[in-house]
């Protein structure tokens, strides 16, 4: 069965654009949709999510990043090739709306990097100081949020082990991205405890639909190991 994996939808994908390696099959191919690009890839199976494979969507969504607007997909969004056309037609209404949500707009995303032990993510002495750690936390993310005055942003904390203890995304007009770190500054070099790093700009990940999940096509399953059988043999 041959599929479509999809990458983005773009509308007005710049003139001297190239792409990068795909993620699966020979190349990105660009498939026009009225007005907007597709950018895809033609392939038997889709490879499960790793390091690399991930880092070569993103190239691919990334890429189109100074398009008039881009509409990311997450990894593994992938279709029956024959299905492709319905499903686009179907979605449509979707993917314009997305579009119009983020057209000029590039995701920030400001990370709060733990630099003491006294922040969430290391073993608190007790309740009580864990609970005080977080409500610092939400205190100075509040604070980048009120500094960026942005009415779109997405708090997220961690959840994983390491010196990340959280993060806030933004979505902000590409042409202000120097006010918008002009802005956060002072609140990055009050912090107590903990690093205020912005990263980006990226496509706007966090801020279009999952059109993704659940996924439309099965990925491939990861190979078995053979090695316990080899060394039977």
């Amino acid at each position: 069965m041959l599929l479509q994996y999809l990458y983005a939808v773009v509308e007005g994908l710049p003139h001297g654009w190239r792409p990068p390696p795909p993620v699966v099959g020979e190349r990105v191919e660009r498939r026009s949709l009225t007005g907007l690009v597709i950018l895809s890839s033609a392939a038997p199976l889709v490879p499960p999510a790793s390091a690399s494979t991930l880092a070569l969507h993103h190239d691919v969504v990334a890429s189109a990043l100074e398009a008039d607007g881009l509409v990311p997909f997450r990894y593994g969004t992938a279709l029956r090739a024959a299905d492709v056309d319905a499903w686009l037609a179907r979605e449509r209404p979707a993917l314009d709306g997305a579009l119009a949500s983020v057209r000029g707009c590039v995701e920030m995303s400001v990370k709060l990097l733990r630099l003491d032990s006294g922040m969430p993510g290391h073993a608190p002495a007790d309740a009580t100081r864990d609970a005080a750690d977080e409500r610092r936390l939400h205190e100075l993310a509040d604070q980048i949020v009120e500094r960026a005055s942005l009415p779109q942003w997405r708090y997220r904390p961690a959840g994983t082990a390491g010196n990340v203890v959280a993060s806030v995304a933004f979505l902000l007009p590409r042409a202000e991205l120097a006010d918008f770190l002009a802005r956060i500054a002072p609140v990055a070099s009050r912090a107590v405890g903990v690093a205020v790093v912005p990263t980006g700009p990226w496509p706007a990940y966090s801020f279009v639909p999952a059109f993704d999940r659940p996924p439309l096509a099965p990925a491939a399953p990861p190979p078995l190991d053979r090695s316990a059988d080899r060394r039977a043999g």
